[in-house]
């Protein structure tokens, strides 16, 4: 959807704070001066009107600024900067850099309130000997801003309306709306749920629900419950002006109790789905029990029906289910319905495609190539693995092939074998990855690019290893690895990511980042990770796998990478020259992700 942000026209009000220091004050000691210039963007809603959840007497547009150093130390702070004497004029600081940042005082924008706006904003200032620095601190409105509109006819349709409005952090008031509410209220920066319960001249009630969950400071949300056009209930339609920052939603009332149901976008595995349906309203005479989640193959007419006691219900009558054993690149549909005998209504179909279970490219690592000194673990022409290879017999000649196929003492036909030695001057692991190599930075390492298009989730990869690991006796201990003398580690992972990964084992001016600094936990681009790490030997072949744990179950990838090292610690030149590792037989597994 389309942000749209609809504040009231802003007004620029513009306060000049000072200090404690004279404008007049010598600069010649050996201290700065700070020249705080503070503006607050203002919204024109009507102030005037009584706070309510906020302290008695608050005022959003008494700011109050705090100054510290870098330490987080304060050096000044007041309540009311428009008024304090020590904001007059010059500031007096030590030389240093310093935070600076304000708020309306006497409230933290924490909880929800009509009327009660909340603005807040950090800048930084560097303060050298003997100078004056000017700093502008901007304050934006840091709460989101909530109007709810009755259109006039629904006077005479209804008794009474309400809608309740409830913020997804725990422990925020809720606010109600009813049909003369004429002020808006405003809430921290999270998702909110709108609850509007009718009911008309003959006593019967139902309601509404709609969440809204892409909400940011300084949006106004406007919501406009109109009469349908016909007894039933009609579509949410939703406007955007992006100028003032607001999203209107347009909500259809119908002029008679009704039944209304959704279904949302499916999270789609390769044999699996995530369904996730709603009643968005309801008459008093609902019976949940009358609820099925019906799906079908879109080659096919019938609908399977899924009992409302198999799904797993939420708040406001959410319900979510996990369809398993789908076939994969398929075409489903599936929608909510409700029949108890007399009512019968369906929501939309929504329809979605099972992802493709896609396979490793010669992951038996039967086709080699060889290039000049170099050998590379593809087709002629084609670009799926790489190896370190280039870096060391690409310097060193073709006796310095670290990773190469091998048929004498393969898992089958033929294997990838990894062995790790001294290339003349330097330690090299061998290594075997998905993507290419793209470039050495000298003799201190070399530039990647790690991963290849894909678009699936499988669950675990698997294959075959043996693995011979030698004592450590090459290069400097890194930290977090065994000491020299120690066995060495090989290492395996795998991970889906959002973007191709640029990285180096060494500094560069190319913008390749240090693989050895990668976040495979936290970091936003690796939607799902998994790695074995060894060091004992194995006298036979073995067969391994290494699951896949999730960091995004719903984010879809767009490479994925594989990294095997006979050298856990090759990124630093350290290892055992004689540590080797043999892989075949290499295949994606495609399931359930484990929770």
């Amino acid at each position: 959807m389309k942000h749209i942000f609809s504040l009231l026209s802003l007004l620029c009000i513009t306060l000049f704070t000072a200090s404690c220091a004279s404008d007049n004050d010598d600069f010649g000691k050996e201290t700065g001066y700070l020249k705080l210039d503070l503006t607050t963007l203002v919204s024109t809603h009507n102030n005037s009107r009584a706070v309510t959840s906020a302290p008695s007497g608050y005022d959003p547009k008494t700011i109050a600024v705090k100054i510290m150093k870098s330490d987080g130390t304060v050096v000044l702070e007041t309540s009311d900067a428009a008024n304090d004497e020590n904001f007059k004029g010059n500031i007096v600081l030590e030389p240093g850099t310093y935070t600076i940042s304000g708020s309306s005082a006497g409230w933290d924008g924490s909880d929800s309130g009509f009327d009660t706006p909340y603005y807040a904003g950090s800048t930084t200032a560097t303060v050298s000997a003997k100078t004056l620095t000017r700093a502008n601190l901007t304050l934006t409105q840091a709460n989101v801003k909530v109007t709810v509109n009755y259109d006039e006819n629904i006077n005479n349709h209804f008794k009474r309306a309400n809608c309740v409005v409830t913020s997804a952090i725990e422990g925020v008031a809720v606010r109600s709306f009813g049909l003369t509410t004429t002020a808006s209220a405003y809430f921290p920066v999270a998702a909110l749920d709108f609850d509007l319960t009718l009911t008309n001249k003959d006593d019967n009630s139902f309601t509404m629900h709609k969440e809204i969950t892409d909400v940011k400071a300084r949006d106004h949300i406007i919501v406009n419950y109109k009469l349908a056009d016909s007894g039933s209930i009609g579509g949410i339609t939703v406007t955007v002006d992006d100028a003032t920052q607001s999203y209107t939603y347009n909500i259809s009332v119908p002029r008679k109790s009704s039944i209304a149901l959704q279904a949302n976008k499916a999270n789609a595995w390769s044999n699996f789905a995530d369904l996730s349906v709603e009643v968005t309203a309801k008459t008093s005479s609902f019976k949940e029990e009358s609820l099925n989640l019906q799906w079908r193959n879109t080659s096919e007419s019938t609908w399977t029906d899924v009992p409302v006691g198999n799904l797993t219900k939420g708040e406001n009558d959410k319900y979510t289910y996990r369809l398993t054993g789908l076939t994969p690149n398929t075409a489903y549909a599936y929608r909510l319905a409700y029949n108890d005998g007399e009512t019968i209504v369906n929501s939309d179909e929504v329809k979605f495609t099972t992802e493709a279970q896609t396979a490793l490219e010669n992951a038996g690592f039967e086709n080699w190539y060889k290039d000049g000194a170099i050998w590379y673990p593809n087709a002629q022409g084609e670009k799926y693995w790489d190896s370190s290879n280039a870096g060391s017999a690409g310097a060193m000649g073709e006796n310095y092939n670290v990773t190469t196929g091998i048929t004498n003492g393969a898992y089958e036909g033929t294997s990838a074998n990894l062995q790790s030695m001294y290339v003349v001057i330097k330690f090299a692991a061998a290594s075997l990855f998905t993507g290419e190599l793209d470039g050495l930075i000298g003799t201190k390492g070399a530039k990647l690019k790690w991963g290849v298009p894909f678009t699936s989730r499988p669950t675990a990869l698997k294959g075959y290893m043996k693995y011979t690991p030698g004592s450590i006796n090459r290069g400097s201990q890194p930290t977090g690895a065994p000491a020299s003398g120690n066995k060495d580690h090989c290492q395996i992972f795998c991970a889906l990511l959002t973007e191709q990964l640029l990285v180096a084992n060494a500094s560069n001016n190319d913008g390749y980042e240090m693989s050895t600094e990668i976040d495979w936990e936290n970091d936003p681009r690796v939607i799902a990770y998994g790695e074995l790490m060894q060091n004992t030997t194995d006298s036979n072949w073995k067969e391994f796998n290494i699951p896949l744990t999730f960091h995004s179950t719903t984010a879809k990838p767009t490479h994925l990478l594989i990294v095997c090292s006979s050298s856990r610690w090759g990124d630093y030149f350290y290892g055992s020259d004689t540590s080797n590792l043999k892989l075949d037989n290499f295949s994606l597994e495609y399931g359930v992700p484990a929770e």
